[in-house]
């Protein structure tokens, strides 16, 4: 294979095959475990934000295997997958093998945020092979288990409130309210459930700005979602939808990035966006200088940022990229006080946007091209020292009719909405053709139209 697919590494690891008889035969091998990943995937990383997500999908072929895969995401949200393992269970063993194999291939920095659930032999590979990363947990894999522990619902939502609160003194407050709800209610109270989690494993008051605002792993699930239809297929046939997905990929995404920096933009959409957003708001802003540098300054809300709060002061250091609402640390690009103090000083806030938000960085992930394999009949195979046979113990019965595997949980309910909301007066419980105001708002349209 690496051949005929230049710049892809293939560790795959065998084990002895015994026949009927219980004697070891020398020319056979058992497929135990296949890790793979492409070159253009490991030169985007670099460029990509410091933090990936892992996850494992069950494949759904003759064989009960498991897909494991890490994704990364660019400046501009979009998801690039970076490696796959097939393996036989989503165990210690497995996973110290995908995740050594991702280190050495792929990620060589230290300072990498890894996101995942809380598997016992995802957290025990972590620990075991060493690798130096980061490591958080999902948060919609820690409310599925508080409310399969807790049976409510509502608890589940300060929980998950709690986790996504950014400015620590808030996070302390919702926590004394929540214990205090949970208060002679239950056997074990929250902080004793909590156990040996560390705050910065899941609340994002406590992050430090490593995980980018990204609380859960719904990047590497949307992987697996795109390869949905080819997991019931043969080992090579998912391996070359990976290639070929990719290789497709690529180009489409780095003509988008040539395409805008050919317009003009320096930074990617989702950024001027957002800071289209924040130039808005700190229009209603009072500042203060705190220092004869510019580098400190007291920044007053006169509109409440928060709905039924009443508007406050924030500090903003901009020497140390810092603002008391901790947006600014957290997503690594200046919020609304951070605009505000530099339109006072005439400061040029974009300098304080990071480097992995500009175009030229995004078109380094993309500017990688895969190869145009040869046709397939056009392959010289060359002559193996054994014949690759599959794992019999992992065949599934052929018999009857094709069971699902997939076991469904808290995480695969909807949270309950407050429904439809008119798109007229934007009030919920009716909709337009129904709306008690539709009248007025049609009178209205039609006498601007006549004028």
């Amino acid at each position: 294979m690496r051949e005929y697919v230049p710049g892809t590494v293939i560790e795959l690891q065998t084990r002895p095959y015994y026949g009927p008889d219980d004697q070891l035969q020398l020319g056979k091998r058992i497929f135990h475990r296949m890790f793979w990943t492409f070159d253009p995937c490991v030169r985007a990383f670099p460029h990509c934000k410091p933090f990936v997500q892992v996850d494992g999908t069950w494949l759904y072929g003759k064989y009960a295997q498991i897909l494991l895969n890490a994704v990364a995401q660019d400046g501009n949200r979009n998801v690039l997958p970076i490696a796959f393992a097939i393996v036989d269970k989503e165990n210690m063993e497995s996973w110290e093998f995908f995740l050594t194999n991702l280190r050495r291939y792929v990620i060589s920095n230290d300072n990498i945020c890894i996101i995942s659930d809380r598997g016992k032999g995802l957290i025990a590979a972590i620990r075991r092979s060493g690798v130096p990363w980061r490591s958080i947990y999902c948060i919609r894999h820690i409310a599925a288990n508080f409310i399969r522990d807790y049976k409510n619902t509502d608890w589940k939502r300060q929980f998950v409130k709690i986790a996504y609160e950014l400015e620590p003194h808030i996070f302390r407050q919702m926590m004394t309210r929540l214990e205090s709800d949970m208060e002679g209610q239950t056997n074990t109270s929250f902080r004793q459930w909590l156990g040996t989690i560390e705050p910065w494993q899941w609340a994002q008051s406590f992050d430090e700005g490593f995980r980018y605002g990204q609380m859960t792993t719904n990047l590497v699930e949307g992987v697996n979602a795109v390869l949905l239809k080819t997991r019931h297929l043969p080992i090579s046939t998912v391996f070359s939808a990976t290639f070929y997905r990719l290789a497709t990929l690529m180009p489409r995404m780095g003509q988008q990035q040539v395409n805008q920096i050919e317009a003009g933009h320096i930074f990617v959409e989702d950024i001027r966006d957002a800071m289209v957003a924040n130039r808005r708001m700190a229009r209603s802003m009072n500042v203060e200088i705190y220092s004869r540098r510019l580098e400190t300054f007291r920044v007053t809300e006169t509109i409440g940022r928060r709905p039924g709060l009443p508007p406050r002061s924030y500090r903003v250091d901009l020497r140390n990229r810092q603002c008391d609402c901790r947006r600014f640390q957290t997503l690594h690009y200046p919020c609304a006080h951070v605009v505000a103090a530099c339109a006072k000083v005439n400061l040029n806030v974009e300098q304080f946007v990071e480097d992995v938000y500009t175009l030229n960085r995004t078109l380094r992930v993309w500017e990688n091209e895969f190869p145009v394999l040869p046709d397939l009949s056009t392959w010289e195979v060359p002559s193996i020292t054994f014949e690759l046979v599959p794992d019999r113990g992992l065949r599934r019965n052929p018999r009857g009719r094709p069971q699902s595997t997939r076991i469904r949980n808290e995480m695969d309910i909807r949270e309950k909405s407050d429904g439809t909301r008119c798109g007229l007066c934007k009030l919920a419980g009716h909709n337009r053709s129904k709306c008690p105001q539709r009248n007025y708002h049609v009178g209205q349209s039609s006498r601007s139209s006549r004028n």
